[in-house]
This record gives structure tokens, C-alpha cells and sequence, in this order.
């Protein structure tokens, strides 16, 4: 087991315990200073047998490396990634306590649904993944006597946004989340180079009717000023653009030309232009 993991997922679970003091105080309830014991309550809370599930499921299951954000979507009350709402294209793992054979990966389709087993399509778009869960549990709770199901995202793909122009990586940038920040985008880009304008670049807002809305980022000021101004969320479909410089294009133009010129040199040929 990884030890830093190990303390992120001890400190995780402590944090909830000290937040939901009645879960705490529930590990204690058989116990008394001379000791004797008390009784216990005769039912724990819902929020306390969830968190007393995780536990369980960490020590069975061990450690991962990205156990640390699974766990955090086990425990109650933890938002993470549940108000990314679910769209086409996206893929959801779907578990069924105690019923493997309706569990599994589902693909949402064009039409936004999943083809799901004994109920067939469910409408699923523009659900969260809580709201999914619930969902399918009231279809399913006409085959199987109260279904406990829990869903997870595990293909983001309904939504992107796309970083162009003097960046380290340029192109889409899935979305898991129905908003991202330019700095986190830019980050996921490779950030801007330095060919690039920074002082100048856009977010551009395309529009169905021809005239996008355009407003100009001083992504200089927000990466290297801490200027947070002009941290400005990006919708689905947004694009960010860093121009290239005055001289960058004028390099770009020439080397064409300047490239052929120079390999002739380099093996004793000549070259006619037609000019």
C-alpha cells in the first residue's frame, strides 16, 4: 500500500468523521469510562452506515493510485464530479450492490439514453450522476426488492472546449465538469508558447447566427500577474485562441521559400525561382 495514498485517504475519511460527529461518537457507544457498556442504538443513520461502507471497502480493497478522488466520491455529502451533467457520448459504470448481472459500463447514445438489461432505454441526459442513480433505481425497483445503485463517470466525452493557436498542445480539452476555468484549459494545453501573443488573446463564443461573441484575455496578466480577472469561464464549445506574433508569422511565411534555397546550397545545385 502506498503510504502518501494511505494518509490522503486516512485524512479524507477523518475529515467527514469530524464533520458528522454523530458517526463519530457511534464507534464509541459501547464504551464508558469503568468500563461497562451502553447500549447501542438500534439503527444507524444512512449517512453513517455509508461511511462506515467506505471504510470497510478501503481496507478490503486496498490502495490505488487514484484512490484518493474515488474515495472522495464515495463518502456522503461530497460533491467532486456530481454536477457534471451526463451527455451524449459519455460512458457510466453502473453497480448494482448484490446484482452483477445489471451491472456494468453503458454508453450514451445520440438520443442520450443507455440500453440497459430487463428495462431497456433510459433516458439519462442532462442528469447528474447522483440523479442517474436514482433513476435507475426506480426502474429497476420493479424487478429487485430496493436496489442499492451507485453510478461512476468514466468516459468524459460529452463536452470540450478547444485551445488553438501558440499553445504546447493545441485541440479539445474534455470538460468534467459543465464549466472550466481559461487558466485550467491553458494548463491542460501545455500553456501558451512563446511564440504567442499573450497580452491579446480571445475567447471566442461561436454563435448559430454568424456573430460570435469575442472577448479579449490577458492571458499574460492571469498566468504570470495572478491577475484572476481575467480567469474567465469557458462554456462547452468556447474557444480560447493565443495569436502568434508579428515575427512568428513572418518566419513561418519565408522558411517555405528559404528552405529549398538552403538545401540546393548545401548540395552544389541551382535552383531557378521564375522570377
Amino acid at each position: 500500500m502506498n503510504i502518501k495514498n494511505s494518509v490522503s485517504v486516512s485524512a479524507v475519511v477523518l475529515s467527514l468523521l469530524v464533520m458528522n460527529p454523530q458517526a463519530l461518537a457511534q464507534n464509541f457507544t459501547n464504551w464508558s469510562p469503568d468500563g461497562g457498556s451502553q447500549e447501542a442504538p438500534s439503527k444507524l443513520t444512512s449517512e453513517e452506515e455509508k461511511i462506515n461502507d467506505v471504510l470497510n471497502r478501503v481496507a478490503a480493497e486496498g490502495i490505488a493510485d487514484d484512490s484518493v478522488e474515488a474515495v472522495e466520491e464515495m463518502l456522503p455529502g461530497q460533491e467532486g464530479s456530481s454536477r457534471y451533467t451526463l451527455g451524449p457520448t459519455d460512458v457510466i459504470q453502473v453497480s448494482v450492490m448484490r446484482h452483477p448481472e445489471v451491472s456494468g459500463d453503458y454508453f450514451i447514445n445520440q438520443e442520450g439514453k443507455i440500453q440497459y438489461e430487463f428495462v431497456g432505454d433510459i433516458q439519462i441526459t442532462g442528469k447528474t450522476k447522483d440523479e442517474a442513480a436514482k433513476l435507475i433505481a426506480e426502474k429497476l425497483s420493479e424487478y429487485i426488492i430496493s436496489p442499492e445503485v451507485s453510478v461512476k463517470i468514466t468516459g468524459y466525452n460529452s463536452k470540450v472546449v478547444y485551445v488553438v493557436g501558440e499553445v504546447g498542445r493545441p485541440g479539445k480539452i474534455f470538460m468534467r465538469g459543465d464549466t472550466i476555468s481559461i487558466r485550467e484549459a491553458l494548463m491542460q494545453a501545455g500553456l501558451p508558447q512563446l511564440t504567442g501573443v499573450t497580452r491579446k488573446s480571445r475567447l471566442i463564443t461561436p454563435s448559430e447566427s454568424g456573430k460570435a461573441d469575442i472577448r479579449k484575455v490577458d492571458v499574460y496578466a492571469l498566468l504570470y500577474e495572478g491577475d484572476l480577472r481575467e480567469n474567465l469561464e469557458m462554456k462547452p464549445g468556447d474557444v480560447i485562441y493565443i495569436p502568434a506574433t508579428f515575427l512568428t508569422k513572418a518566419m513561418r511565411a519565408i522558411q517555405p521559400v528559404a528552405a529549398p534555397i538552403g538545401t540546393a546550397a548545401s548540395t552544389g545545385r541551382t535552383v531557378t525561382t521564375g522570377f
